[in-house]
């Protein structure tokens, strides 16, 4: 195989054309990208003025996938065997 590496090859191929239009689609899509992101705060601000977050409990007390609420010592024993056997293999 002749490969011939040659500017005029460029040119006869629209190489340059080719690589500008390259660079500009570029050059849109990250300032696309760059225009999101600085308008963000003000999108956000305007959706949560729409939307606003509902009220969470935070200070609710947990419930517990057990009936009674008491883990006994039999159970947590046996869940570290299970943990401490798969993480061996």
């Amino acid at each position: 195989m002749n490969f011939n590496f040659d500017v005029q090859n460029i040119i006869d191929g629209q190489g340059v054309s080719i690589a500008i239009t390259g660079m500009v689609i570029v050059f849109f899509a990250l300032s696309v990208i760059s225009l999101f992101i600085f308008l963000l705060p003000s999108i956000l601000q305007r959706i949560a003025q729409k939307w606003p977050e509902t009220e969470n409990h935070h200070h609710a007390k947990p419930t517990s996938p057990v009936g009674d609420g008491v883990v006994s010592n039999e159970i947590v024993a046996a869940i570290a065997l299970t943990l401490h056997r798969r993480k061996a293999h």
